[in-house]
């Protein structure tokens, strides 16, 4: 239903109704009585309440700042609506000046210190400066200056995670509305969340030098949070890192609470029978109250939401934290640094900088291991693992995947993740003809997928299930269990209607099982029947490599066996405008196309320029995969 704005002589009306009781629409750091107003009938009241140190500086430094916000939709502007205004304005200010906090601070001696300590963090202050703002030039200073303050130490985090605990509060993956669409890219390793497991309306968020709580509640058609931050821990720790009696955690642990008090006011204001609910509507605040919203009058949105909400509004590109790799929320800087070490080593992988990329995995690793983050960790082994078997240490990646699924066994680590191991140890297992263990493997995920009810894709499930049957079948084959063998190609070949990557894996494998026993008519038969297929697509991602391997083979089986030249040059320009030199295993594929073009020119047509221009281009190549460490 779509609502009638205020028309500008209601907005004049209410402006003046409002500042005439003593509340400004503009938020300066001296405005304790903030309101706003927007078109769509939206009106908020916020109350600002700082703690301030017993001494007279010239520096608006305040140790905390509550703020409490009441936001309501009006159906109309009328004498209904008018005295939901003033009894909401009379209450407020009655409750903030009712509100009492008391901090005893031994600053007596200290008065010098804190002056040194301000004028490094403090920025100049800028007249009738918005509060966002002035609060993110401070966090701003605070980061510039942080190699001249004492950060937290371990012991003081974990105290201050310990309290934060007692409150009710839990490490949480969970974000504020305000904050959905992520973070500046500097604050996502230097960030946690805390929040209650069930109820999501809670958050403390505890930043490197700063600190955020906030609790919202929609009750009785108003839109209500309570909220305090803090930019003085580090100046505090500093300031009185001499006295032991001085504790940070229990100071925010009652600064929650007295929040939390201050919402308990709030809602005895609100239940009172002076507001008619009729006069009210129901609205979405993460849609009407965000920071950079339209409409409010004079642009001014004095909902207290974070100083990070803030600085995520003025960000060039916003990030979001790499959660999908832990297990369980962090708890500490050291985790989500470590997640940057793990972002960086998969660039150098990517640029084949495997010495660099294997150092940070390695360091990260440990802290992973450390904080119990089992699901990363497992991550990084796979990571190791493919790096291993890039540089051809076979015998190191098999460790790698050992370790793997003894950390996967213990829980958890997601099933997905567990499917992948038994998957590439299985294959590791029957390139070394050990065929029991990969027997082992491979009948875990086929038993384990076709039981169970796990929430893959279909693409995903047909795969692993598909290749699962088909080693199974080779290894029958290798057991001279041919029963069983045919049993499970015959299930491969009806998951291979499903999925062309299965099918074409499929033919292409048993392919060159029958090659390396000499079968060259059955070889040709395989590999025929691969490539017949209209799903054949060099376009589909999800079969393009396996395509051109099963070519490659078909193209090398018609060069050296069946001499069919026009069909060998036909499949190998077929393939040419599909090889890219991006990564490893296609580098080497780009080899074996160059040596079978050599091989085509050389065997075939005869012409020895042509076949030595080949050889020249494979040897480039090589050089090319020595020059980053790998042997063809």
């Amino acid at each position: 239903m779509s609502i009638n704005p205020f028309s500008l002589n209601e907005i004049k009306n209410l402006r003046g109704v409002i500042e005439k009781n003593g509340w400004k629409i503009n938020g300066f750091i001296e405005n304790y009585f903030r309101y706003s107003l927007k078109k769509e009938k939206i009106i908020l009241f916020t109350i600002k309440f700082p703690i301030t140190l017993p001494l007279r500086i010239n520096t608006p430094f305040e140790v905390v700042s509550f703020r409490v916000s009441v936001v309501f939709q009006l159906w109309n502007l009328n004498q209904h609506s008018y005295g939901i205004i003033l009894y909401l304005m009379k209450n407020l200010r009655n409750l903030a000046i009712s509100l009492t906090f008391e901090h005893k601070f031994p600053i007596k001696g200290k008065e010098q210190n804190l002056i040194t300590l301000l004028n490094l963090v403090m920025p100049d202050l800028i007249r009738d400066e918005d509060e966002f703002s002035w609060l993110n030039r401070i966090r701003i200073s605070l980061l510039n200056k942080r190699g001249k303050l004492k950060e937290f130490t371990s012991d003081l985090h974990r105290h201050l995670v310990d309290s934060i605990s007692n409150i009710g509060l839990e490490p949480s993956f969970n974000l504020p509305w305000e904050l959905k669409d992520g973070l500046p890219k500097i604050r996502t390793s230097e960030t946690l969340f805390f929040s209650k497991e069930q109820e999501f309306h809670e958050y403390f968020i505890l930043e490197k030098g700063y600190l955020t709580y906030l609790k919202d509640l929609e009750y009785k058609k108003f839109y209500v949070r309570s909220s305090f931050d803090s930019y003085s821990p580090y100046i505090l720790t500093e300031l009185f890192s001499d006295l032991p009696d001085f504790k940070l955690e229990e100071l925010v642990e009652n600064w929650v609470k007295f929040s939390r008090v201050i919402l308990n006011s709030i809602i005895e204001v609100i239940e009172d029978d002076k507001i008619t609910q009729s006069e009210l509507l129901n609205f979405r605040p993460s849609k009407e109250l965000i920071f950079r919203s339209k409409n409010f009058v004079l642009g001014q949105n004095n909902f207290p939401l974070s100083p990070l909400c803030y600085e995520s509004s003025i960000a060039k590109e916003l990030f979001h934290s790499h959660i999908d790799l832990f297990n369980k929320p962090p708890t500490n800087f050291e985790v989500i640094d470590s997640i940057i070490q793990y972002t960086e080593a998969e660039k150098l992988i990517k640029n084949y900088r495997f010495d660099e990329a294997t150092k940070l995995l390695n360091d990260s690793l440990k802290i992973f291991n450390k904080n119990q983050q089992k699901k990363v960790v497992v991550s990084i082994l796979l990571k190791l693992r493919k790096i291993a078997s890039i540089l051809q240490n076979e015998d190191v990646a098999l460790n790698y995947l050992e370790s793997a699924l003894s950390i996967a066994k213990s829980g958890e680590i997601p099933i997905d993740y567990i499917i992948k191991i038994h998957h590439k140890l299985g294959i590791q297992y029957f390139k070394n003809k050990d065929f029991e263990k990969a027997l082992n493997h491979f009948k875990i995920i086929a038993n384990f997928l076709e039981n169970e009810k796990i929430s893959f894709n279909k693409e995903d499930y047909l795969d692993n299930v598909g290749m699962a049957y088909l080693y199974i079948g080779l290894i029958k084959i290798e057991q001279n269990e041919i029963v069983e063998a045919r049993n499970s190609f015959k299930k491969v070949v009806e998951i291979g209607n499903s999925s062309n990557k299965v099918r074409l894996k499929y033919f292409l494998i048993r392919a060159i099982h029958f090659k390396n026993k000499g079968n060259l008519s059955q070889t040709q038969r395989f590999l025929r029947a691969g490539l017949d297929s209209p799903k054949n697509n060099f376009d589909n991602n999800n079969h393009q490599k396996v395509l051109t391997d099963l070519i490659l083979e078909l193209a090398e089986f018609y060069i050296h066996h069946r001499k069919d030249s026009k069909k060998a040059i036909y499949l190998l320009n077929r393939i040419e405008n599909h090889l890219s030199l991006h990564e490893i295993n296609n580098i080497r594929r780009s080899i074996r196309w160059n040596l079978l073009m050599s091989d085509y020119y050389n065997d075939v047509e005869r012409n020895r320029q042509k076949s030595q221009f080949y050889i020249k281009e494979s040897q480039k190549l090589k050089t090319q995969l020595q020059t980053i460490g790998v042997e063809d």
